[in-house]
């Protein structure tokens, strides 16, 4: 990286009310690194209370870390400013940031980091419309978040997942994936990161279940609607009772925005209208350029109560603001909120004009997103190579466990030692009665055990160098190694299925013992086939025999 001239920290004003202890973390820090760190964690404090704000700290943490050579606190800056330019109707900025942290990320080999620019990258697919282009990268960011343990990228992912499928019309979708994110959070050891993302389960859940009371309205379902309101404002009930937890303004404005629509719906204009009042005067000291739904609450409720030029109002704010940001699936949602406005009052011409114009921009936004298509080109290609050799690992990997898959055991078997560098071991170690763990604790609760267990046999074989280690298929094992002698196998397959049965499953699976049967079998090396099959068939016969035990037995 080049080294930019000399920064004046002296110049740096901080915003009032800033937490103490992240002031402090900036006015402890000894270096530039430390220091862009610290300022990274203060902008994105900022983002809930001051957009303009937490750009200045980010590109003030930008510019320290190009000063202390930090690519990893370079890239984190750039990525956060993206996040802040989108939210600031700065589209250009916030793609020429991603593109910016992706070539750090490939000049430094960063690929840790590459789940944060996904994430983020998605966010301006989302607002030019390209929910495509989004899936993809928010599908991509979980798989990697995922394989590197990262819970607060796999927990952005799956929650902009279901903002994107709220965005799709798919409440059901989204559901789906808030269950997940519920889940993902109920396992987290971080009680800050676990009430941070429970507020974005919270809102993305209410958002939802105003979008199936809509939908159940149009198809002229009442009861549908009002179960959907009333499981809505059930979830608004325990988000304001988690943003008493950890405040968050703007999460806090879009649970009012959507609890207004729920009543909206199920026919409470007094309580719809109470909460659209809380929503306006939040959001008027929030510092953004995105969101909508407040406009959208307050123009629906007044065309509710027949004020019709205070709807059409509040639906040209957001109509601005949104052609602004060539947000095409908002600039037609709401020409045709207008047009059915205008229908309802008998404004027929209005009507159609306001529907011409949403055709107009539909091929506008054809023609541009061939323009935009262009434009991310140079963008996309840049990170084939790393998701080329992202793809060749993956199909060698498992992706529940990490391990290797059959293909990647197969191949791994091929770089053994030749002989006579001495005989092999294969060992099939297969969880037992593992039907009852899916049955009695749901198959994620399966899928947690079979991670743990694959954790278990890691550690086991750190003594064993040169151990190829493999998820087989459900819930078996295949191990491969080099060993001396019999007893050499039959002691580490013992310790494989000591591992498992004398493990603490009770915060995992209440309870549940899990158990392991083992079977193993040596050969030289060039009959490596034929151990693999004496070791399956040893396996069957520790099942036989009793299960939790290993077989052959010791001699």
């Amino acid at each position: 990286m080049t080294s930019p001239a000399p920064f004046d920290i002296g110049s740096l004003q901080l915003p009032a009310n800033l937490p103490g202890p992240l002031v402090m973390e900036f006015r402890a820090a000894t270096n530039d690194r430390e220091r862009a760190q610290a300022l990274i964690s203060l902008a994105r404090h900022l983002r809930d209370t001051t957009m303009h704000g937490a750009q200045q700290i980010g590109e003030a943490a930008l510019e320290l870390a190009l000063l202390a050579d930090a690519p990893a606190e370079a890239t984190l800056a750039l990525v956060g400013l993206s996040f802040v330019a989108a939210h600031l109707n700065q589209l250009e900025r916030s793609r020429d940031a991603v593109t910016r942290a992706q070539e750090l990320i490939r000049e430094h080999d960063l690929r840790h980091l590459q789940s944060s620019l996904l994430n983020v990258r998605a966010l301006t697919h989302m607002l030019i419309g390209d929910l495509n282009g989004a899936q993809q990268d928010l599908q991509e960011s979980l798989e990697l978040a995922r394989q590197q343990g990262d819970p607060l990228d796999t927990g952005n992912a799956l929650v902009n997942l279901g903002w994107l499928a709220n965005n799709r019309g798919e409440p059901g979708e989204a559901l789906h994936q808030l269950n997940l994110l519920e889940e993902h959070i109920h396992n987290l050891n971080d009680p800050a990161l676990r009430d941070d993302l429970s507020n974005y389960l919270h809102e993305n859940r209410a958002h939802s279940y105003a979008l199936l009371a809509r939908q159940a309205r149009d198809r002229g379902r009442p009861e549908a609607v009002q179960h959907a309101a009333q499981q809505g404002l059930m979830v608004l009930r325990a988000a304001h009772a988690a943003l008493k937890v950890l405040p968050s303004r703007t999460s806090e404005v879009l649970c009012y925005a959507h609890e207004s629509t729920l009543h909206l719906l199920s026919g409470d204009l007094s309580a719809a209208q109470q909460a659209a009042d809380r929503a306006a005067e939040l959001h008027s000291g929030l510092d953004q350029q995105l969101y909508i739904e407040v406009n959208l609450c307050l123009a629906e409720l007044a065309g509710a109560r027949g004020n019709h030029a205070a709807a059409l109002d509040e639906y040209h704010v957001a109509l601005s603001l949104v052609r602004s940001q060539h947000r095409h699936r908002d600039t037609q949602r709401i020409l045709g909120d207008i047009s059915a406005l205008h229908e309802r009052a008998g404004q027929y011409p209005q009507a159609l004009r306001a529907a011409r114009e949403a055709l107009a921009d539909a091929q506008d936004a054809l023609s541009r997103m061939n323009v935009t298509t262009q434009q991310q080109a140079q963008q996309d290609a840049s990170s084939w190579q790393d998701r080329l050799r992202l793809a060749e690992a993956q199909a060698r990997q498992d992706p529940l466990t990490g391990l290797l898959n059959r293909r990647g055991l197969e191949e791994g078997m091929l770089s053994l030692p030749a002989p006579p560098a001495g005989p092999v071991a294969a060992l099939f170690l297969d969880i037992d009665h593992f039907k009852r763990v899916n049955d009695r604790h749901s198959h994620a609760g399966g899928d947690r055990a079979l991670r743990a267990v694959a954790d278990l046999l890691r550690g086991e074989l750190a003594r064993w160098p040169g151990t190829l280690l493999a998820r087989y298929g459900g819930e078996e094992f295949v191990m491969i190694t080099p060993v001396g002698t019999h007893g050499q196998a039959h002691a580490l397959a013992e310790g494989c299925r000591r591992a498992v049965a004398s493990h603490d499953w009770s915060a995992l699976l209440p309870g549940t013992n899990l158990t392991a049967s083992v079977g193993y079998a040596v050969e030289p090396r060039e009959r490596l086939s034929e151990a693999l099959s004496q070791a399956d068939e040893h396996l069957y016969r520790a099942k036989r025999a009793g299960r939790n035990r290993v077989h052959p037995p010791s001699d």
